[in-house]
């Protein structure tokens, strides 16, 4: 399943490898990529946009991926069944 271009009328991030601009958690808006970060990140499976682990809403422990609180019953975050 592909993501769709739309989930609740925000536009989701292309999936063809290119990353979001900010590393800024989408749901706590804490900067991931700042020097006194110790928190682990990932980008959601469903939206692509970055989430922080304190905010994920669970990882596939086979390949790491993650998926946001927000999409955690979406049919592509199906594997995504560890929790922190």
């Amino acid at each position: 399943m592909k993501r769709p271009l739309y989930i609740n009328g925000l536009r989701t991030r292309p999936d063809d490898g290119t990353l979001p601009p900010d590393h800024i958690c989408r749901r706590c808006l804490i900067d991931l990529d700042g020097d006194d970060s110790q928190l682990a990140s990932a980008i959601c499976v469903v939206c692509g946009y970055w989430i922080c682990e304190l905010c994920d809403g669970g990882t596939d422990p086979a390949t790491g991926d993650a998926v946001c609180d927000d999409h955690k019953g979406h049919p592509l975050a199906a594997n995504c069944t560890e929790y922190a």
